[in-house]
């Protein structure tokens, strides 16, 4: 059987559920995803989430999140986006593992395969970057798993989509990350969020990958930002032990 992950990203809640963000209401989606996602599998193996969380950073949004996610807390892995709360995310999912210079980053071993989530937060600020300290931590675990195959999870894409506004705030340092992945042809796959939308690029010898949002979704390719009027989605992977792998984006329509 293969093994399973299923990636939620830029789900954008608030303590209050009657809020809404650009006039879409974020509650909702995230709980249609989650009753689709209980139909559809049997099993998940890792639970990922891909920042953005809790769009207000409270401490209360992410135990709601908590609670609403507790049949999967021990498959449950998340790193930060730019608009979370490390502190609180520290504190109530402490599956995540503490990284270098107060990184959220997390390791899995999957039969093969090694799964790491990196932290491409800057506090307050909503571009992302690596970080010469979490480049060296990367480093390390790639050097240690020559011949696992590899699938990164991180917020900021390292890549551009198209979008003068979105990419502007995106991951500021992908040149460094583009070198270091040359020498780790591992790497098979970088999932990423933050755009709201789905773009696939070449990065670094790896393909890459932005996950469609739970909240908000924009269109694609466009000047400046514009609501999309698409569903919220999830993506699934399976990951087998031969190296092979695939994946699929799957909406749902909100509650």
């Amino acid at each position: 059987m293969p093994f399973r992950i299923v990636q939620l990203t830029d789900c954008h809640l608030f303590t209050d559920r009657s809020l809404t963000l650009r006039g879409i209401s974020t509650w909702p989606r995230f709980m249609a995803v989650l009753t689709d996602i209980r139909r559809r599998m049997l099993e998940i193996d890792l639970l990922v989430v891909t920042g953005d969380t809790a769009h207000d950073e409270n401490h209360a949004t992410y135990e709601q999140v908590k609670a609403s996610l507790c049949q999967w807390e021990t498959q449950l892995r998340i790193v930060p986006g730019n608009h979370d709360n490390r502190e609180a995310l520290r504190a109530l999912f402490p599956q995540q593992t503490d990284g270098p210079y107060d990184r959220l980053n997390f390791e899995t071993q999957a039969d093969d395969w090694l799964i790491l989530g990196l932290d491409t937060q800057i506090p307050g600020q909503v571009p992302g970057e690596i970080g010469q300290e979490q480049l060296t931590w990367l480093r390390s675990k790639l050097m240690r798993s020559m011949e696992c195959p590899t699938i990164l999870f991180q917020h900021h894409p390292p890549f551009s989509v198209h979008c003068p506004g979105l990419d502007q705030v995106g991951l500021q340092d992908t040149d460094r990350l583009h070198q270091l992945l040359l020498e780790f042809p591992q790497v098979r796959l970088i999932l990423c969020g933050h755009v709201h939308q789905e773009v696939i690029a070449s990065f670094g010898g790896s393909l890459a990958m932005t996950t469609p949002s739970v909240g908000p979704a924009f269109r694609a390719r466009t000047e400046v930002l514009e609501l999309d009027s698409a569903p919220p989605a999830y993506r699934i992977v399976e990951l087998n032990s031969n190296g092979s792998w695939s994946t699929q984006v799957l909406r749902c329509p909100p509650e």
